[in-house]
């Protein structure tokens, strides 16, 4: 897998998400995920909520990249900006602004592994601030420069 099959994978991004917590900000994605891959949204946020108390998802510099696995599903990634940072409990102290949700299909274990290395690898060199106060688009073609630089 490579930075261009990572973005191929990137079929969502939102803006101004707004949340008082790391676990309603949860119930709204899950809300969200639930049209676009078919599947029950309490079921989603189980998986989300279930993962997250086993362990921050948060990488540090403001992301966090909360991710599950679903039989039968394609590869997803959604990208939701936060309105207002939100404590995940990262290991650097610093609150999340924009979350990487990573869902993949329990079939293929090794994929879900792959894609959460190559974005952690990416965000290590992203700052935070290239996705705020930018629309959807903006922040589309930030990555696919992004790719291009690297």
């Amino acid at each position: 897998m490579n930075f261009k099959d990572l973005l191929s994978q990137i079929n969502d991004v939102e803006v101004d998400i707004y949340a008082k917590d790391k676990f309603e900000l949860f119930q709204k994605i899950s809300q969200y995920l639930a049209s676009k891959i078919n599947v029950d949204s309490s079921i989603i946020y189980d998986l989300l909520r279930e993962r997250e108390l086993l362990g921050s998802t948060a990488i540090g510099n403001g992301f966090a990249l909360p991710h599950l696995k679903l039989k039968g599903i394609k590869p997803y990634i959604g990208i939701f900006v936060l309105k207002t940072p939100l404590d995940f409990d990262s290991i650097d102290n610093m609150p999340v602004s924009v979350v990487f949700v990573v869902l993949s299909p329990s079939e293929k274990p090794s994929l879900q592994l792959k894609t959460l290395t190559l974005l952690a690898k990416m965000l290590k060199n992203v700052e935070v601030d290239s996705f705020l106060n930018k629309n959807p688009q903006e922040i589309k073609n930030y990555l696919n420069n992004f790719k291009k630089n690297e």
